[in-house]
């Protein structure tokens, strides 16, 4: 009987494990840094070109690889990190499993070249594939260099599922950027190809660190935190309570100098900073955890990137501790105004993001959209959040129609339900002017009763009880409008008075930069200031009331959160989204009985009175048979 089960021949064996360890152009790049670190090194240069596919290459001053140990390097579960199992509780190196470079090497062409301190010359070791190459002596500096080049050749099926060269850059360069936070005493030097985007000085200032990595202006207003209990130091910085994000893509957590993602410490983060920032935003931090090694283990995924600790709960309680005991002591009080102070960039030949003008296509095709830049002659202060608005305006090409023609037919004048509560009987006369299309409308025949939990409104017909979530009816009806207002605008920005400066991360700017042309279309005006800083001169003239930069920011936030590529349609509805319900009325917003009157008049007005722009039920209703049955009257 022939055999069912085959034993995979090693080349076979080695690409698939590959897949666990290289995901990405970006996890070579982390797994080559961690060789460098472990071997010491000082200084650590990584060069890019394109989206790392076609070369990533990691130069170190380290220790070097001696020529009897080069080919050792490339076999499968060799290492110099351990010797047994047992060594696991006293692991001082980021690597140990012996598996970065076989697999890297299964699926690229790879080069190492390395030069020990005692040797005179270096010598090279090239590999195809996995499979063994030349070895050669050449003139090199002590430490190594390995230049990874075509990556996934020979898995195919690996590159379809890259995304967009910007996308994985700034994947890159994020991971870069956290080594550098995870080890502020070593240089690095990420270059794209031949621009230097990232540098860090290696001094061992953290904060230094911190400036290079995530801006000046976060740098400045971070609080230190450094707590020692028995075996274990947590210290870093933290944001104070006004300095905080819609998501998480800026906590940085290390742990004995490696970087780990862990739910476990940002749950005890979001503990030490409640009831002092409001839910669902995230501060700001930049911390590193010190535990002995037997009380954690690292060995639970490939990436080495989750780990698990013996003491979970004593290690939450004095992380939650350490973080909300630092921030009241630091006593932080918001400033009305804040200043942010910018010296001009050094004078560099033309350099503006331009704005697509009539001539220019509206959408690029198969071209890369053209950066270009002149130099500011902005004033170095701006004040925040004061802004002033130019009353003229600026038309931006007209490119709605796919987005708005199927959602939105043609309505009548609706006053504009403003976001205060108290302002919503301004125009009391519209709620008299009902679509006739829309007489049959359930809610043209109901009246509210009252105020549920200053929450939810509670209305009748005389049969059927309605519940409406306020917040909810009058997102939809701020979405609607908003749309609406796009449409008849033909995407005009508005400029701003006095320009605002805003610094943005490694992996921010990439996306800000991939999605440029989307943006300008939309209305914003960008202009480039300095490293990694622009000045925001226009914005959509539906932004309304609403701080500018702090929309931009959160918006750009929201797609790097996204798994797909952002369209011009999806980042417009994204957009509309976050307005509509920046604009809306919240819960715990007292209502009084003619204002609830106003909303569901607005509401019966809208194409669908049921659902907010993001699915969820405007209302609920019980009709009076259902009410006598939950009392047995029936």
């Amino acid at each position: 009987m022939t055999p069912l089960i085959h034993i995979l021949d090693a080349h076979s064996a080695n690409q698939i494990s590959a897949g666990e360890v290289v995901e990405r152009p970006a996890s070579v790049v982390k797994e080559l840094v961690e060789n460098s670190l472990d071997a010491g090194a000082k200084r650590i240069d990584i060069t890019i070109e394109g989206n790392g596919v076609p070369l990533i290459q990691v130069r170190d001053d380290g220790s070097g690889i001696g020529i009897a140990d080069l080919p050792l390097a490339v076999i499968r579960h060799a290492t110099s990190k351990i010797s047994q199992i047992e060594d696991l509780d006293h692991l001082k190196t980021l690597g140990f499993r012996g598996e970065a470079l076989p697999s890297i090497a299964s699926v690229s062409y790879l080069e190492i070249s390395s030069r020990p301190a005692n040797e005179a010359a270096g010598i090279s070791y090239t590999l195809d594939g996995g499979e063994q190459g030349e070895f050669k002596e050449i003139g090199c500096p002590v430490g190594t260099s390995v230049t990874v080049r075509n990556l996934f050749f020979n898995t195919p099926a690996r590159l379809k599922f890259l995304k967009s060269t910007p996308t994985e850059f700034g994947l890159i360069s994020d991971t870069v950027g956290r080594m550098a936070l995870a080890h502020p005493d070593v240089a690095f030097s990420l270059a794209h190809p031949h621009q230097v985007v990232l540098q860090t000085s290696g001094r061992g200032d953290l904060r230094e660190a911190i400036a290079a990595v995530l801006g000046h202006a976060i740098a400045r207003q971070l609080i230190p935190i450094n707590v020692l209990h028995e075996n274990w130091r947590l210290e870093g910085f933290i944001s104070p309570p006004n300095l905080v994000r819609s998501s998480k893509q800026a906590q940085f957590f290390m742990l004995n100098g490696r970087i780990i993602r862990s739910p476990l410490l940002s749950r005890a983060i979001a503990d030490g900073y409640h009831t002092l920032i409001p839910a669902k935003l995230h501060p700001i931090v930049v911390l590193h955890l010190t535990v002995p090694p037997t009380e954690y283990d690292v060995n639970v995924h490939p990436t080495k990137m989750d780990v698990r600790f013996k003491e979970e709960h004593a290690l939450t309680l004095f992380i939650r501790e350490a973080v909300h005991n630092t921030l009241i002591n630091s006593k932080p009080l918001p400033s009305i105004l804040t200043k942010v102070t910018l010296s001009p960039p050094p004078k560099a030949p033309n350099t503006s993001i331009s704005v697509p003008n009539s001539e220019t296509p509206s959408r690029p095709t198969n071209k890369t959209t053209e950066l270009i830049i002149q130099e500011s002659e902005a004033p170095k202060t701006y004040s925040q959040p004061q802004i002033n608005f130019k009353p003229e305006t600026t038309k931006q090409p007209k490119l709605l129609e796919s987005i708005l023609e199927p959602q939105l037919k043609p309505l009548d004048s609706i006053a504009t339900i403003k976001p205060k509560a108290e302002e919503i009987l301004e125009h009391p006369e519209n709620s008299q002017d009902l679509d006739p299309l829309q007489a049959d409308q359930p809610l043209n025949h109901i009246w509210p009763i009252t105020q549920l939990f200053n929450t939810y409104i509670l209305a009748t017909d005389g049969n059927v009880l309605f519940m409406i979530d306020q917040h909810a009816a009058h997102e939809r009806i701020n979405y609607e409008r908003i749309l609406r207002e796009f449409r008849q605008a033909e995407l005009a920005s508005q400029t701003l008075l006095i320009p605002l400066a805003m610094e943005f991360t490694l992996q921010e700017e990439q996306a800000l930069l991939e999605n440029l042309w989307i943006l300008n279309e939309m209305g914003f005006i960008l202009e480039q200031f300095g490293s990694r800083t622009y000045l925001l001169r226009g914005v959509p003239i539906q932004t309304g009331s609403n701080q500018p930069d702090d929309l931009l920011r959160e918006f750009i936030d929201e797609v790097l959160l996204k798994n797909s590529p952002p369209t011009f349609d999806k980042m417009l509805e994204e957009w509309v989204y976050m307005l509509a319900c920046k604009e809306s009325i919240k819960a715990q917003d007292p209502l009084n009985l003619p204002e609830m009157e106003q909303l569901i008049a607005k509401l019966s007005l809208t194409q669908n009175p049921y659902t907010c722009p993001h699915g969820r039920p405007t209302m609920v209703t019980m009709t009076r048979t259902e009410l006598e049955k939950r009392f047995y009257r029936t």
